[in-house]
């Protein structure tokens, strides 16, 4: 990444000679620059090119004209030992040497006797310079410039604070000079405007991509109250906690985690506060719609829910994940309910039932009070014993388009069951609520318990039974000697 290290130079005393030639002055060393057939370029200047070749040690880079750069290639590995570029990729980089061909590094490595006077003059210019870290120190880190020694406070090593100092220790990182006294007895460097920099440029050449209903990944920063903060790759984007699933959450934490890779698609983007673009992000948006996929119940079905908000006039319950439906107040219970959050509180579980799916306007009404088809009385009433077979007189409660409550008074005077539509008489079948209107006495036979103790009634078992009745009646009715007989009857004749 970096040359071999000089040995630390006395200012005062008279030029060196290196590799047999005088140094002079960087005015002059400049001014040699400009006579040689890299003239265009100078010291410190920041270009770009294109990567054209890499070999293990070198990277040669085009930099138009029929001018080529080369760079170590140490300086674009990871902490790995992994390149980070490949061919084809352009990137930034500053005029190092313009010594026997263009030299490119990421920062200026001043070398020779005037090695104070290029670092006076990358201060003035704020050129990068390259040190190494080396050792950790009271209050910051010693850092290697070109044989002289600088400092770096704490403060100006990381973007954050810097938590484990001794990380750094011998590592090569471009510094860039806020303060050079005493003839370079005195050089104060700092990493962390470098940093800031290349981060703000990232940022802005993220910004430069960003547009409405794009879909992109970012990594989760920080999670609030009222949301998650997401990083787009230099700025950040946030997912207000409605729009991080379709399933009703009350806090981040239930779904996410700091870290955490996310798809996001971008909702909007508005200037905030200090001229930055304030970027709002969905989750949910990117999930399949429930409704796409089709509803997993029918009308008629008693499923869980969870209470996911309260209105005047009733509860909203989440169903599915992303399918809520309406709870009317009326619904909600037998007695009369001045507001919703009487009788419940949101995230309560509850058992509702399915009364319509309306699909082509996305909606899906429920009831609490149908819930259960069967419930036990009160304080100190004992819970009535139910047998499948028993015929009772009911009273019909409500009208569903699934089939009819009826309450049970001779099993308890809150006992109800339900008599679906295929279990009326032939003859109420049509005309319903007319025939069976609400207050209405009939007979009923229970015909199932099932799980919970919900009652499942029938009239029509009633008349199949006194159908067979009167069949077994007419049978045995004396008299009938010259008839024909049952089917096996005759056969017996035939036998004989």
């Amino acid at each position: 990444m970096v040359g071999k290290e000089i040995e630390e130079i006395d200012t005062e005393e008279e030029t060196e000679k290196i590799d047999g030639e005088e140094e002079g002055s960087f005015a002059e060393l400049f001014e040699q620059s400009s006579q040689t057939p890299y003239g265009h370029f100078s010291l410190g200047d920041r270009v770009k090119g294109a990567v054209v070749k890499i070999s293990p040690d070198t990277v040669f880079i085009d930099l138009g004209g029929k001018s080529e750069g080369t760079a170590e290639a140490q300086e674009f590995k990871d902490e790995n030992g992994g390149l980070t570029i490949r061919e084809g990729d352009e990137v930034e980089l500053r005029v190092a040497s313009v010594r026997g061909g263009i030299h490119l590094s990421k920062a200026i490595k001043a070398r020779g006797a005037d090695a104070v006077e290029i670092l006076r003059d990358a201060f003035r210019n704020q050129i990068p310079v390259e040190g190494r870290v080396a050792a950790v120190n009271k209050g910051g880190f010693d850092v290697e410039i070109s044989g002289l020694r600088a400092f770096c406070p704490i403060s100006q090593m990381e973007l954050r604070y810097c938590e484990k100092p001794e990380e750094h220790v011998g590592a090569r990182y471009p510094f860039r000079i806020i303060e050079i006294k005493e003839r370079g007895k005195n050089i104060i460097v700092s990493r962390r405007v470098l940093l800031q920099e290349e981060q703000e440029k990232k940022l802005q050449e993220t910004l430069a991509a960003l547009k409405p209903d794009l879909e992109l990944e970012g990594q989760v920063t920080k999670l609030t109250d009222f949301g998650a903060f997401v990083d787009l790759g230099g700025v950040e984007g946030m997912v207000h906690v409605s729009e991080i699933s379709r399933s009703r959450i009350a806090h981040p934490t239930e779904v996410l985690q700091p870290g955490q890779t996310v798809r996001v698609k971008i909702l909007k983007m508005e200037p905030g506060k200090k001229g930055r673009q304030k970027i709002s992000l969905s989750m949910k948006v990117l999930e399949p719609d429930p409704w796409d996929a089709g509803v997993p119940f029918q009308e008629g079905d008693v499923i869980p829910g969870k209470v996911a908000r309260l209105a005047d006039f009733g509860a909203f319950v989440e169903v599915a994940p992303g399918l809520d439906g309406l709870v009317h107040r009326s619904e909600i219970s037998y007695e009369k309910v001045s507001h919703p959050s009487r009788v419940l509180n949101v995230g309560e579980p509850v058992q509702v039932r399915v009364l319509k799916i309306d699909e082509p306007n996305r909606k899906i009404s429920l009831s609490i009070k149908d819930a259960t088809t069967f419930q036990t009385g009160g304080e100190g009433e004992a819970e009535a014993r139910l047998e499948v077979g028993q015929v009772l007189r009911g009273i019909i409660e409500d009208q569903k388009n699934y089939g009819l409550f009826v309450r049970l008074p001779q099993l308890g005077m809150r006992m109800r069951g339900l008599l679906p539509l295929e279990e009326l008489l032939e003859s109420n079948r049509s005309d319903v609520k007319r025939k069976l209107p609400p207050g209405m006495e009939i007979i009923v036979e229970i015909i199932a318990v099932e799980e919970g103790n919900k009652i499942r009634l029938s009239q029509k078992s009633i008349k199949d039974k006194e159908d067979r009745g009167d069949y077994e009646k007419f049978l045995k009715k004396p008299g009938r000697a010259g008839s024909l007989g049952t089917l096996g009857e005759i056969f017996q004749k035939l036998k004989k």
